[in-house]
Order: C-alpha cells, then structure tokens, then sequence
C-alpha cells in the first residue's frame, strides 16, 4: 500500500557530522574527508539499489557529478564551526512501482529541488533486506544548503535563509517552503502511480484533515525499527506502538468506523481498500493484522461478490464489499425514486407543452421528447444528455410549461459554478444542493406540493445525498427532475446515484451534439462520450490540434503563447485554459499575466490578499471566484473581469451566462471580508463541467483520466487545442492509454441485479413510455445501437441492443457485476459467451419463466445456494419492483405491458421459498437488533 513519508533534516557540524560521511553512507561509496582526514567505507553497506546526483538545468557545473569533490566543496565553503552543510529529505518510496518507476520517480523529484533552489542534489535509493512491513523502500535525497554554479558554490538557497529576510522580499518562509515541498512529493508521486496505471494515492494531510477519528501513525523507518529489534527503545518507537495499539483497541471495539471512512469515497470496495484505510493508522504488522481482521468479520461488511479464480487457482478478481448502511441507503434511494416514478399528479396538459415547445422551433425532436417525458404525470423524471446536446434549451421550455400549469420551479446543483450556469441558461431560480439541505435542517425553504426541483449535473451528486433528496420529495410531495450525464465527472463521494436511478426508472436521452459548430468536432466529441477516447484525439490530432512538446514546461510555453495570440486576434471571444492539477494551473495564471502585462496591458495594479497568498490585480485581470458568498451574490468557480482597483476593493462585471450574457452584472468584492479569489486566466476541468465557450486550451498530465478527458474537449463551440509533454507522454498512444482510463464509481445495486435483467427492464420502460408493444421496442433499441456504433462496423463487432446502458459500465473500465451467470445472460450472450446481436423481449421474457420455475423448486434452489457459498458468494434475491402491484400472476398475461409481466416474473421468482441459509442469515440480523448492533 503505498503511504506517505516526507522528513527533512539538517547535517550540521554542531554533532560531528559532515556531509562527506553522510553521502558516503548514503551512496554506498568510499569517500575521504578533506576537511579532517577522515575515511567513509560504507562500499559493504548493504540494500542500495541506486545513486545519482542532479544539478539545475541552467547550470554547467560537471565538476559536481563527482561525489567526492562536491561534497568537499561544501565543506569548504563554510567557516562557522556550526554550520549547516547539507539538508537531507527522506522519502517513503510507493511499493506498487517497479525498480526503473522508483529511479525516475525520485529523479524528477530531485531535479525540481535543483531546479527550484539552484543547488546539487544527490539521491540514493534503499531497499533493506527483510520481510517486515516496516522496511519500506525510501530514497535519501542530500542536498547541498548553498546556490552551485560553473566554479563551485554562492549563495546560500532560499530555503537556507533567515524567515526576516525572506519576508521582507516577498519570499515565503522556510517552514512554508517546507510545507510546500511535503506536497510536491505527494504530487510527484501521485503523478508517477497515475503514469503507471496505479489507483493507489498519497496524501500528505494529517488524519484530523482528512476526517479521521483514529490517530494517524507515523512513518516508522528502518532504523528505528532495527533499534526496536535490538531491544533498544526510542521515544519516537514508543509514541507510535502506543497510537497503534489505541487504534488497534478502537478498531477492535468498533471496526464499523473503518468501513464509515471507506464508504465515504466508495460504495463497492475490496480488501485492499481496508488495508489502506488501516494502514494509515497503524504501522505494526501484528496490530494491523488483528485489526484487519476485526474489520473483516465486522457484522456490517457485506460480501457483494465473491473473489474469482482462474483455472490454476490463482484470485482474477477480488471480493466486493459494502456495508449495510450503505446497501440500505441505495436500496431505499432506487426503490424511493421508482416509488416516485410511478407516482402521479405532476402532468402538464397538453396544449401548454405544445406552447413551450412552439416558442423554440429550433428544438429537436429528442429535445421534445425530453420535454414531454419531464412534464408527465411522474413524481421523478430522469434526463441523460451528453456534452453539448441542449440540456438547458430544453429545461427552459420545460420550465415555461411548468409554469404555465402553476407549478413553482427551482433549480439545485453541487457546485455553485453549475447552479448559476443551470439559472442562466433556463431561467430556473437554483442554488447549490448544501445550500438547500441548510434551509431544510433550519426548516426553511422546505418543498411542498407544486414544487419541481431540477437537479442538474445529476452524475456528480453522491449516493448518501441523492438519497437524502429522494427522501424529501417522498415526504414533501413534491417532484423530482435529474439532468445529467453518468459519464462525465464522477462523485467526489460515493456511489454513481444518478446512474442507479435512471437504470432503474428509465431516462429521456439526449444524443445529438449541439454545441460544436464543425461536423467532425461533433462526432469526436460523440466518441468521448462513448469512451472511444483515442478515436476523439485522434480527430484532433488528424487537424493539427493536439500538439507535443518536449516538456511539460515546453507544453506551457506554447499554450500561454496561443492563448496570447487568441487574445489579440479574437479579443471579443471566450476561452478557458483547463488543467487537471491546482499546481498547473497556478503556474498557467502565472505565465498567462506575466505576458499580458509584459505587453502593457496590465497598469496600475495593487496588492491584495487571498487566501492562496499575496495577489496582484489591475483593470482588465481575470479573476476567479473559490467560495459562495449570498451577499455578494457569487458561486464558487464563477469568473468575471476587473474593471477598477481600489486599496481594499476590487470591482469585477462578471461573465454572462444564457439571458444574463447581454447584461452582465458588475460586482465589488470587500477584500477584508472576502478572499477567496485568485486569477481566473486558467482553471482546473472540475470547475469547468457545464461551461461553454467558444475556444478551449487543455493542458493534458498524468492523472487524467476518461472522464477528465470528455469534460475537457467537449467545452468549446468553434476549436479545442490538447497540449502535452514528452516527459509527461511518450507518443499518441501513451497520452491515449491515459486518458482512456476510466474511474467510473459503481454502487450496490450494480450487484443486486444481474445486467440482463436491468437491460430487460430499460427496454419494458421504453415499450411502456412509448405506447408500443416490446418486439418493436426492442427493434428500436436495436437499430439505435446499430446507428450509434456504425462507424465502427468494420472494426468491431455489432454491438447488442442495451449498449447505451452497457456504456456505464465500459466507462468504469471494469465488466458488469452480476452475483452468478443467468439464464438470461446466457440467452443473451450464448453458452459460448459470443454476444449476440439481436435478442427479442420475448426471449428474455422466456428466459425469466425458465428462472422462476427452477427457483420454484426448494431443494433444487438449496443446492445452488450451496454452490454460490462455496464460491465465496452472496446469496441475494432480486430487487422488488416499484411495479410488482400491479399484478400477482406470473402465468399467461394477455394484454398487459411487458413491464408489467417482467415485474410479475420477478415477484414470483422472489416469493419462492426461503433455504436454509437465508433463514439463518435472518436469525443472525435478529440477534444482532436485539443486540442493538444492526439498524435496517
């Protein structure tokens, strides 16, 4: 598991050291101290695997490749009998990469400290011999405290200098400067387990940062382990046996609190998601395995799919986990918004549709499809529109319907950015999803009947607060309306909710790009969306758009330059620099202002304060708003354009948005109230999600990912640049590989139900919205799939009817889940497993009857509940149906909807008898309530 640790100290004289001994321990190498006359032999030593020395790449300075004569020139160039003559970072070394990943991991680390503080840095990789987990592999990184040039050593570095004298330039102190090389290292190492294909991250917050109740536990290294081994105790040995062993005893007394912190990032998790969650907090391999295994056998963990094993033995897919909690709260949010669907009282009469449709006869006809299906009678309706496909077209006539019918509209998003683009664009009053909950809690703002609540950018809203949402409509009375797409952000939290329910109530889709004005750009930004991320680059790439430079740096360069260039020659257009890392776009701001006002564009610009620090800003600075604030009346992520500079104010005329873009509102920011502003001539993609402008400059690194990749090349109507650096990616395919990386979030219900029988249950939705019998539903559904993958006829194979929904998953880059392999899915894959290209309704209807009648058969159902234990899987009954009221006859059904005979099946199937183990698995959730340990 990959963990942090960044230490720094100080080689000074006051103890006898001297930097000739310590590179010389540290190298593995023998070196003479000219200084004293000592000899360092540590040739014997042990465990060394590399040794390198960098210099800054602005210095010629060959001399310094030698060990030995740098290191007794930084000797002799100090006097004092105290002096600091060196500085050394130790670094805890990610497991997951490999040797060479290792090596260039510290060797770019190393180089930015070169590069940053102009001096020699010498690095040794150790890897101790021995199995303990304690024995990390880290790296000792030397570096020498003065500035290095052609002839031998200056200065002394920035990081070297007095606090006093560093304030007075504008320089920030050493303990800041520290801070910020702890989270250089987070971020290069980050970087390099994203190049790798890794999913494993470093964080370098502390645990009360992150949320953790347990105590963090610091990185122990190899010699204080060695000492605790010889029996030897230190004070730091002590402290940290002593937080592991309370962690341990916490972990012990109550494991759900481990599984409360992994399933606020994921809903589905393995059991290397526990280890890292533990090892974060304990460092002793005996406390960490009791405590693993407390938090296994924890009553609240759920098995959701055994482990898999190939034919030689070996596990090819681990377990999945949940709790109950969190199977609890997606269940009742699925089952709350089918509820919902089913539930009446919100249609809008006809001739008012038609009335808001006919004031945009632009509107396509999905466009009015989507309409039509959000002003029905249902109490939740489910939009999924791609990229650029005229979300907010539609809502605004929706809304104006809506209204017209006297129904009160209001608008939510989780960003702040993305409620104001939502009230904008459709004139729907929004505000974000927290701000709304803050009125409920407080018992204001509540929704009553006639109230619909659009929610936007539905795909990145979490489980646990889409659930809370779902809840406040059932109780309130009011509708639901979900926009969004599952393929573009994911949740920051876990869960993919709005994927959940719209497999489960069916959707309106929204497929037609829009928003790019060239054909080509249309269908590139079509292949994002379907995770056909290399043939969208390669569109670009085919008309010059995505450039490779040399370095990153080089990348930058030529970004900044373009986006200059754009500047002067479209000076009325919109742009938006995107990056992936905080870091990239700080330095992009940078680069970006630098030039404008190297240009003498950029005059009398005054000092202010921020919370990233010191800023500078003068009329015609773009600036960029990083927090809510009511009273000033802007939203996180919102961006505007100074207009006048005062000591203490700054006025901004904020970007327009839909109806407000002719009519821009001016703002004045107090800057002794409100700091939560920087330069807004770049951004980072997440606050970019919803926007339009007319050209996009995107700055590609490692850690994008596909979804990262959709948002970023499907903002611009006329043209998107893609820039990237060699070091960062070697070629096309390199930079492909990587952002083809998908990190779609599942949920339980993906478990819950085998993917035939969600795919069966999207096409009797679609049959049953339409007023069409299932054979021509599924011949429609067919022939859209065959539409969508046309392209790729000659090249793929045909892909089957569901592949809309399929989709979802090749998103997340994983298969489908299911529990075991149905009769359905063989109906409709083969015994073979060759996909087949048309299955009929009434096939999988056949396939259901066959289902229900083998578990119709007790003794039969026992047998196969043995086998599923046996393979380490959970035994679980299909979801009910929001529809199963309808009818309790699975026999001959004449003249009913396929939905409602897809729903009958499965009540019959899940009114079988109970075996054996269910029973015993009831008893146990008994005992366990009256216990108090288990909640339902």
């Amino acid at each position: 598991m990959a963990i942090y640790h960044c230490s720094m100290k100080s080689i000074s004289r006051t103890g006898g050291r001297s930097a000739v001994a310590a590179a010389a321990y540290r190298s593995g190498t023998l070196l003479v101290n000219e200084r004293d006359g000592l000899v360092h032999d540590y040739r014997m030593k042990g465990g060394i695997v590399h040794a390198e020395i960098v210099l800054p790449k602005s210095v010629e300075a060959a001399w310094a490749l030698d060990r030995s004569r740098l290191w007794n020139a930084a000797e002799q160039a100090e006097k004092r009998c105290d002096a600091r003559v060196a500085r050394e970072f130790e670094v805890a070394i990610p497991h997951e990469l490999t040797a060479d990943q290792r090596v260039a991991l510290v060797r770019s680390f190393s180089a930015g400290l070169a590069d940053r503080y102009g001096v020699a840095v010498d690095f040794a990789l150790h890897e101790p011999q021995g199995n303990s987990d304690l024995r990390n592999a880290h790296a000792h990184i030397l570096m020498t405290t003065r500035e290095i040039g052609p002839d031998g050593f200056g200065l002394k570095s920035m990081i070297e200098r007095e606090n006093r004298a560093l304030l007075q330039e504008g320089h920030p102190t050493s303990t800041m400067q520290l801070r910020e090389v702890r989270l250089a290292w987070e971020q290069e190492a980050n970087t390099h387990l994203a190049r790798a294909g890794h999913e494993e991250r470093i964080d370098h917050r502390s645990h009360r940062d992150r949320g953790l109740e347990i105590e963090p536990s610091r990185h122990m290294g190899v010699h204080a382990t060695q000492m605790e081994r010889q029996g030897k105790t230190i004070d730091r040995v002590q402290l940290e046996r002593e937080a592991a062993e309370r962690n341990a005893a916490l972990i012990r007394e109550r494991p759900e609190h481990v599984l409360e912190v992994i399933t606020g990032e994921k809903s589905v998790f393995d059991r290397h998601d526990v280890a890292r969650a533990l090892h974060r907090a304990i460092d002793d391999p005996a406390l960490f395995g009791n405590a693993f295994a407390s938090v296994m056998a924890s009553l609240e963990l759920v098995e959701l799919k055994g482990e898999v094993r190939d034919g030689r033995g070996n596990v090819s897919e681990l377990a999945r986990f949940s709790t109950r909690e969190m199977v609890a709260i997606e269940r009742s949010m699925v089952e709350g918004a089918a509820q919902l669907t089913v539930s009446g009282g919100y249609g809008v009469g006809r001739a008012a549709v038609e009335r808001a449709m006919a004031a945009r006869p632009m509107l396509a006809d999905e466009q009015r499809e989507a309409i039509r299906h959000v002003t029905g009678e249902g109490r939740l309706a489910a939009v999924i529109g791609r990229a650029g496909t005229g979300k907010s077209t539609m809502l605004n006539s929706a809304r104006e319907a809506w209204e017209d019918a006297g129904y009160r509209v209001h608008g939510a998003a989780l960003a702040g950015k993305a409620a104001e683009e939502l009230q904008g664009a459709s004139g729907i009053p929004s505000r974000t999803l927290a701000s709304c909950e803050h009125g409920w809690g407080r018992d204001r703002d509540r929704l009553g009947r006639g109230d619909i609540l659009v929610i936007d950018e539905a795909g990145m809203v979490s489980s646990k607060q889409m659930a809370r949402f779902v809840a406040e409509a059932e109780r309130s009375g009011a509708k639901l309306v979900l926009v969004g797409d599952p393929q573009q952000l994911q949740p920051i939290g876990a869960g993919a909710a709005f994927r959940s329910i719209a497999e489960r109530t069916g959707f309106a889709d929204l497929e037609e790009i829009r928003r790019q004005r060239e054909p080509w750009q249309r269908e590139a930004s079509q292949d994002f969306a379907r995770h056909r991320i290399g043939a969208g680059l390669q569109a670009y790439d085919d008309r010059g758009a995505v450039r490779f430079e040399g370095t990153r740096e080089a990348a930058r360069t030529q970004l900044v330059r373009d986006v200059l260039q754009d500047r002067t020659e479209r000076p009325e257009g919109s742009r938006l620099v995107l990056t992936y890392r905080n870091s990239d776009v700080r330095q992009l701001n940078e680069a970006i202002r630098g030039e404008i006002q190297s240009r003498g564009s950029l005059t009398d610009e005054l000092r202010y304060p921020t919370n990233e620090g010191e800023r500078r800003f003068a009329v015609g600075d773009r600036l960029l708003f990083l927090e809510n604030d009511r009273e000033l009346g802007v939203k996180n992520g919102m961006l505007g354009t100074v207009t006048a500079v005062e000591p203490g104010l700054i006025r901004t005329r904020l970007d327009g948005v839909g109806r407000d873009v002719e009519t821009p509102r001016t703002v004045t920011i107090p800057t002794d109230r409100y700091q939560s502003f920087d330069h807004g001539y770049a951004t980072t993609v997440h606050k970019s999600q919803g926007a339009t402008v007319d050209r996009a400059f995107v700055l590609a690194t490692p850690g994008m990912d596909s979804h990262l990749a959709y948002v970023a090349m499907t903002r611009h109507r006329d043209e998107a640049r893609l820039y990237a650096g060699r070091d960062d990616f070697r070629d096309m395919k390199s930079l492909r590989d990587q952002l083809s990386i998908a990190r779609g979030k599942e949920t339980t219900m993906d478990y819950l139900k085998t993917p035939a029988e969600r795919q069966a249950a999207v096409v009797a939705v679609f049959a049953e919205r339409r007023g069409m019998d299932g054979g021509r539903a599924d011949a429609i559904l067919v022939e859209r799939g065959r539409e969508e993958t046309g392209r790729e006829a000659q090249s793929q194979p045909h892909q089957s009817l569901q592949e809309r929904m399929a989709g979802f998953y090749a998103g997340s880059g994983r298969q489908e889940p299911s529990t075991q392999r149905s009769g359905l899915q063989r109906a409709e894959r083969g015994e073979d497993g060759v996909p087949v290209t048309k299955v009929s309704v009434a096939e999988r209807i056949a396939a259901l009857e066959a289902r229900a009648a083998r578990r119709a058969n007790p003794e039969r159902e026992q047998e196969r509940e043995r086998e599923r234990h046996q393979r380490h899987e959970l035994p679980i009954s299909p979801m009910p149906s929001a529809r199963d009221e309808r009818t309790e006859d699975a026999g001959p059904v004449r003249k009913v909807s396929v939905a409602e005979r897809i729903a009958a099946l499965e009540a019959r199937a899940a009114s079988r008898p109970k075996t054996e183990q269910e029973l015993d698995r009831e008893r146990q959730i008994e005992r366990d309530r009256e216990r108090g340990g288990y909640e339902r």
